[in-house]
């Protein structure tokens, strides 16, 4: 698409203006003049800036800036940083034209970037490695020279804090057990330990055998007599004995009474 709109029209619509002169001049017509000498503007002019030291700044912003602009007005004006053109806005065709070539149709949006490097290293045999943009991986070949001369070693730093401990590592496996060394002599006895409970009673062993009888101990004093017990049964008659001597005769008697 093309345009046949003149560059020219546009000279007395520059709405933003940010800029450091000399002087300011404001008429009874209600026109400005901006100069380095107080000129008089011209009267067909809102604003009239010359002079001969000194530019005019418009803002300044990237495509994507310029593209996210909210409903800009007719004849708005900016500066592109990524095309170095001014750009103003034609509400009409709703389109942006550059000044650098305002014949052109509108201008599009932000090209393709194309195929690129996406990130180059070496890798640990030397070999320069670059990704582009699309995946491919290209070795570039052996880049790294031969290592020079070692330099002297810097003084050693200060140490560091230490670090946390680390977590306890697995037991190794037992090693063989040496062999024993001499006794050692021995340890004082310890305090004795707190009796513990009593066990349950083991099962009563067989009896041991009869001891030897003990010395006779000492007779202890004789009781009180006891009670005599019911006469017993009349023994047996005993043999009869030898008879004795007969003993002397004894003196007769007195007679009977008759």
């Amino acid at each position: 698409m093309t345009s046949s709109i003149n560059f020219y029209k546009f000279k007395g619509v520059f709405l933003f203006v940010i800029c450091l002169f000399y002087s300011i001049h404001i008429s009874a017509q209600q026109n400005v003049s901006i100069s380095d000498n107080q000129a008089v503007p011209d009267p067909s002019s809102v604003l009239d800036v010359s002079s001969t030291t000194k530019g005019l700044l418009i803002p300044r912003m990237t495509s994507v800036q310029r593209l996210a602009i909210v409903n800009p007005t007719n004849a708005l004006m900016v500066f592109d940083t990524d095309s170095s053109c001014i750009l103003f806005y034609q509400s009409s065709v709703s389109n942006w034209y550059s000044m650098c070539d305002y014949t052109q149709g509108p201008v599009g949006p932000q090209g393709d970037p194309g195929i690129h490097v996406d990130n180059s290293v070496v890798n640990g045999l030397g070999d320069l490695i670059v990704t582009l943009s699309d995946g491919t991986i290209i070795n570039a070949g052996h880049v790294v020279g031969s290592s020079g001369i070692n330099g002297t070693n810097g003084t050693n730093g200060i140490d560091g804090a230490p670090g946390a401990n680390g977590a306890d590592g697995i037991n190794g496996t037992n090693g063989i057990d040496g062999v024993d060394g001499s006794p050692g002599l021995p340890g004082a006895d310890g305090t004795d330990g707190i009796n513990g409970t009593n066990g349950i009673d083991g099962a009563d062993g067989a009896p041991g055998l009869p001891g030897a009888d003990g010395a006779d101990g000492i007779n202890g004093t004789n009781g009180i007599d006891g009670a005599d017990g019911a006469p017993g049964l009349p023994g047996a008659d005993g043999a009869d004995g030898i008879n004795g001597t007969n003993g002397i005769d004894g003196a007769d008697g007195a007679p009977g009474l008759p």
